[in-house]
């Protein structure tokens, strides 16, 4: 049975999505951070994400829709989207369409694509650079997670909780 779990960390949201300089250890580790845009998502990119994110787990299939979309968000450069990516990539059993969703993500964030453990290499960049959440992040989270557990539409509500940091699977 898999668990909800990885880092339900109780924090001020706003706090955990500030700017501050990044130590110098994490620019060693992992480069600089790609620029972060702050402007909201077009209807165009809200309607792929949608495709790619959201429908691909509700109809529990991956097709040339869903990977024309998530072409299309690649090429609005928002390292933000990443997050999705990763969270889609909890669920997904096809070695291809990991390594898919693994380019993607890596596109967004301008990293070399992992060839191994392509979830933790995307996600560590995540955490390390303290990539903020993309907009409306809970609804589509809460889409991606209910889609496998109806019953977790009650877990994920607004609050005092960094739902970057909560994944799916054995901690």
């Amino acid at each position: 049975m898999f668990l909800l779990c990885c880092a339900l960390l109780w924090s001020n949201g706003a706090a955990a999505q500030t700017n501050a300089p990044l130590p110098d250890h994490v620019i060693s580790e992992f480069g600089e951070p790609p620029t972060i845009p702050d402007d909201p998502h077009t209807e165009t990119l809200r309607s792929a994400m949608q495709t790619a994110f959201v429908d691909s787990m509700t109809n529990g299939s991956w097709t040339e829709a869903q990977a024309s979309a998530l072409a299309e968000i690649v090429t609005y450069d928002d390292p933000r989207v990443a997050w999705l990516i990763s969270d889609l990539m909890r669920f997904v059993s096809s070695p291809d369409l990991s390594t898919g969703l693994a380019t993607a993500a890596a596109a967004l964030l301008d990293i070399n694509p992992p060839a191994q453990n392509q979830w933790a290499v995307i996600t560590d960049h995540l955490i390390a650079w303290d990539i903020p959440a993309p907009p409306d992040y809970l609804t589509m989270k809460r889409a991606i997670f209910t889609s496998a557990v109806p019953g977790w539409d009650r877990i994920f509500v607004e609050g005092d909780i960094d739902w970057r940091l909560v994944s799916w699977g054995a901690c």
